[in-house]
């Protein structure tokens, strides 16, 4: 089973009134978003079911990603916001039958996950970084390291 993590594109902070749950994104994440969504498209081998946080700019980011896959649903998650590495796993194991999922969610969380399943402690999810594993044994969650990439990496 392959697994996708994918951080939410660069939000704005231009308007402190809003709420932590319904920041934007800026213009940067906005740029960044579509770019990933198209290389991810181009590059994977698996179609994948997307889950992700509800969060303005998780959801964001994960439409930009529907758009490129036309006859996938994207799956919206409300745990995923201000999620534990417990809500992860409990995500991943009650979809570990398919062939490949991807979850939009939020650092810290979302880069302790891939830390957690790839038994090191040197990933970092910057914003629009997609990391991908592959679980070896699903049931156990122990993954390979298969890619990192980032918007930064595409320029």
């Amino acid at each position: 089973m392959l697994l996708t993590l994918i951080r939410h594109a660069k939000s704005s902070w231009s308007d402190l009134s809003l709420d932590d749950f319904d920041r934007p994104l800026n213009e940067r994440g906005k740029r960044d978003a579509p770019k990933m969504a198209r290389w991810f498209f181009e590059n994977i081998q698996e179609t994948p079911i997307l889950f992700t946080s509800p969060a303005n700019r998780a959801l964001s980011t994960a439409k930009y990603f529907e758009k490129e896959f036309t006859s996938i649903k994207l799956n919206t998650v409300d745990n995923l916001y201000h999620a534990n590495l417990h809500d992860y796993e409990s995500l991943i194991l009650e979809n570990n039958h398919e062939k490949h999922i991807v979850i939009f969610g939020h650092n810290p969380t979302i880069s302790s996950v891939a830390e957690e399943m790839l038994n090191f402690k040197t990933i970092y999810l910057k914003t629009c970084s997609i990391c991908q594993i592959n679980l070896i044994e699903p049931d156990t969650l122990i993954g390979e390291f298969n890619f990192l990439k980032s918007p930064k990496d595409l320029a």
